[in-house]
């Protein structure tokens, strides 16, 4: 059955991949970033190929509160409701704790942990009414091991990681999923890199990791996975 879709982040790497991968498969996606120009290319991208009615989008940052509630309302507008939420958009500088400043650590946990509470707080009402729906947050395997270099965003992915697991233990028996993906070192542009650069061995291709997760929105309804650790097979971790 076609679902309704919101995808953050969805302007490049994974985040492109899950939109392209939701729309394959005949599901409806509402693709959000702040970046208007890769958002309207990856959108056309996908209406080319698979039809006007499969994809909209909406440039936004984020990490405004009142911009974001209204994209909450945009996107239930534009289709009566949103069955999945994936919350993918993120950032992390890769540099000591101490060069960031306190504006840079106010920036990555509001985009990283707070919008995705912001975004499922709007969007779970809906859910829990309708008695069916599905949030994904994309954390990473950081969420369970440190990292020198990037102690703000490794606490976020900790944060997002206890944020899923307790709701998935409210919501449950309510017809609502929540799952965490942690992934391993992903081939995308994150912190500056070249997507489609790497060996897969090492890095994980966005396209496999995306087809993986959009497999977990097609579980049967009595099924949930709570959490998802996905590695590249000679990757370190």
């Amino acid at each position: 059955m076609p679902q309704r879709v919101l995808v953050t982040g969805a302007s490049r790497g994974l985040g492109a991949a899950l939109a392209r991968e939701f729309c394959k498969r005949g599901h409806r996606v509402f693709l959000v970033a702040r970046d208007a120009d890769d958002l309207a290319r990856v959108a056309a991208e996908i209406t080319r190929s698979l039809g006007a009615e499969a994809a909209t989008w909406r440039a936004q940052d984020l990490r405004d509160v009142a911009g974001t509630e209204a994209l909450a309302r945009a996107a239930e507008d534009a289709w009566g409701g949103i069955d999945i939420l994936v919350n993918n958009a993120a950032i992390g500088p890769y540099r000591p704790f101490l060069d960031n400043s306190p504006q840079d650590l106010r920036e990555l946990l509001a985009l990283n942990l707070e919008v995705p509470m912001r975004l499922t707080h709007a969007l779970l009402p809906g859910m829990l009414e309708r008695g069916s729906g599905h949030v994904i947050n994309i954390a990473s395997d950081l969420a369970r091991r440190p990292l020198a270099q990037m102690a703000p965003y490794v606490a976020s992915k900790h944060g997002l990681l206890g944020f899923g697991a307790s709701l998935q233990r409210e919501v449950r028996g309510r017809g609502v999923r929540v799952t965490t993906v942690m992934p391993g070192v992903i081939d995308s542009a994150f912190n500056g890199s070249i997507e489609g650069s790497r060996d897969p061995r090492w890095a994980l291709p966005t396209a496999a990791l995306a087809q993986q997760v959009v497999d977990l929105s097609e579980l049967p309804a009595t099924m949930v996975v709570d959490e998802l650790v996905v590695h590249p097979a000679d990757g370190d971790y």
